[in-house]
């Protein structure tokens, strides 16, 4: 990018129209994804071809619909259910790599350089600053590199502190809108077994740490399992459940920042707490999903989840029988950053087996085909309903054995026969 920019604003079909076919563009994701270009975009199908879309995990998809074939791809990190049945038709492109790899694989230096920025914000301070609000991580750093800046400043967009700003003199179109961000509803009440894992995730977190944690029932019953702790910060993704802590004084406000995030996933209550919060600080990318700032941070702890591991330690978080399911995320840096942490911790928590408790997740070896997520020298805790098993440092007769004692009751005695013909 070269020179100020106009910001002219304009509608939302006049700033579309600046898109060209064969572009590649860059969205934020989840609650970020700024609908009214959205809608403005997905209309233009006609005129528009073989456009690139490029972004992380999205609540919805709407540049994905049938009547859009030909004219959308989607180039991604994430594997999410909606996307998985247009992984062979080549409308969606998957690429398995670190999130934190996203402003380097994407920026001008990178294998697919973006051409365009759809970015939403919120309206500019008085100095002609704007967030990106809920979703900072990769949007911002690849925006402030492209060609093509088109901002839809939504009113009701949270101004969130920190590294989250662009100036309108970095903005060539501006659409106004006033119009609800997309919401990401909660995992529900968790179960039986994710309030054991919980249970034993929580044990292992001390007091002060900065907690590195996803979505799902099992990060909520973890969050459930922390209120007797004090002075806890939280680190790379908001959610709601992150509230509750603020109320239990968990989380206490005062000195720097709390909780610092490259996406806030949550509801409307969320996203006015983070509205000019001083607790609040969005970052980007290279300044979260990276082990050498996690590293750095002490007592980090991160919280991550898996399909299965082997005895050994190996994790597959991605494939079932061969097939992509899910991604690889930010789960590699956080694992190691923990590691790297003085006084840190790296858990990998999940059930003992499949709901139906027909397949245990805990397996002899991974099978041919699967993803090694995470490799077996980089797990250190390793959470069931069942128990804790720390494996980092230990051989591989104990971890294994250490494995069997968390699996599923129903197939241990399986388990420990391969064990002893294993190890």
């Amino acid at each position: 990018m070269t020179g100020a920019k106009k910001a002219k604003v304009v509608t939302p079909e006049e700033a579309v129209s600046h898109i060209q076919s064969g572009q590649r563009l860059v969205l934020q994701l989840c609650c970020g994804l700024p609908l009214t270009l959205m809608d403005a975009l997905t209309a233009d199908k006609d005129r528009l071809k073989d456009v690139e879309i490029v972004s992380g995990l999205q609540i919805t998809y709407p540049f994905l619909e049938e009547a859009l074939e030909g004219s959308f791809t989607y180039r991604t990190w994430q594997c999410a259910p909606p996307i998985r049945k247009m992984l062979k038709t080549g409308r969606v492109k998957y690429i398995p790599m670190r999130q934190g790899d996203a402003v380097r694989v994407f920026s001008a230096k990178g294998p697919w350089p973006v051409d365009a920025a759809l970015i939403q914000v919120s309206p500019p301070d008085e100095h002609g600053f704007c967030s990106l609000g809920v979703s900072v991580g990769h949007t911002l750093p690849l925006a402030l590199g492209a060609e093509l800046v088109i901002a839809q400043v939504n009113r009701r967009m949270p101004r969130v502190l920190g590294n989250s700003f662009i100036h309108l003199s970095q903005i060539d179109y501006v659409v106004e809108s006033d119009r609800e961000l997309l919401e990401y509803p909660s995992a529900g009440k968790p179960g039986e077994k994710e309030i054991a894992i919980g249970r034993y995730a929580a044990e292992l977190i001390p007091d002060g740490a900065t907690l590195q944690i996803g979505i799902g029932a099992i990060p909520e019953a973890i969050l459930d399992g922390l209120a007797d702790k004090r002075d806890l910060r939280f680190f790379a993704m908001g959610v709601d459940k992150i509230l509750e802590m603020v109320e239990k004084g968990v989380v206490v406000s005062g000195g720097e920042p709390k909780i610092r995030v490259t996406e806030i996933l949550g509801s409307r209550k969320l996203f006015d707490f983070v509205h000019d919060n001083p607790m609040v600080e969005g970052r980007t990318l290279p300044e979260t999903i990276n082990p050498r700032v996690a590293g750095q941070i002490p007592k980090f702890c991160s919280v991550v989840s898996a399909i299965e591991l082997d005895l050994t330690g190996q994790v597959n978080a991605e494939t079932v029988k061969g097939r992509q399911i899910s991604a690889i995320g930010g789960s590699f840096d956080f694992i190691q950053g923990a590691l790297f942490s003085e006084g840190g911790c790296s858990i990998l928590a999940m059930t003992a087996a499949t709901p139906d408790e027909k397949i245990s997740r805990i397996v002899p070896q991974l099978a041919a085909g699967s993803a090694v997520t995470t490799p077996r020298h980089s797990v250190q805790y390793v959470v069931t309903e069942y128990g804790v098993a720390e494996i980092w440092g230990r051989s591989m007769r104990e971890r294994a054995e250490a494995l069997v004692g968390i699996a599923h009751p129903k197939f241990r005695d399986e388990l420990m026969k391969e064990v002893k013909s294993l190890f």
